[in-house]
């Protein structure tokens, strides 16, 4: 009788699938040294590549693209949900916002919760 392996069946499957759907759309929250509490959620490729557009030629300063990338993961301020970002003055706002503080743990965040070990390493998968 021959031996079959790697084979998965529908319900392997749609398990498997539930829990890539879930790790996707998971929240984390991060509190900043201000007491601010800010929800954590993995952007979808689309977003990526929309900030790049939206960066214009900022988005050739590979430092720069580095140091914003991370931003795309804020879902949330203090319950105040933030608007995907459409343009380059909008991500300056959110910056802004989050100050030195807030961007500190954001960037902690990430990478604890979403495995990255830098933003730079994240923005150089977009460019590919």
């Amino acid at each position: 009788m021959a031996k079959v392996s790697n084979v998965k069946t529908s319900a392997q499957s749609a398990g498997a699938t539930q829990e890539l759907i879930a790790a996707a759309s998971a929240e984390h929250i991060v509190t900043d040294a201000s007491g601010r509490v800010i929800t954590l959620r993995k952007p979808g490729i689309l977003a990526q590549y929309r900030l790049i557009d939206a960066l214009g030629n900022s988005a050739r300063n590979e430092v720069y693209v580095g140091m914003v990338m991370p931003v795309l993961f804020v879902a949330q301020i203090d319950n105040a949900p933030i608007s995907p970002l459409r343009t380059k003055a909008e991500v300056e706002a959110l910056i802004q916002q989050l100050e030195d503080v807030g961007m500190e743990a954001v960037m902690a965040g990430v990478k604890e919760h979403f495995g990255k070990a830098d933003a730079e390493a994240e923005a150089e998968s977009v460019k590919k």
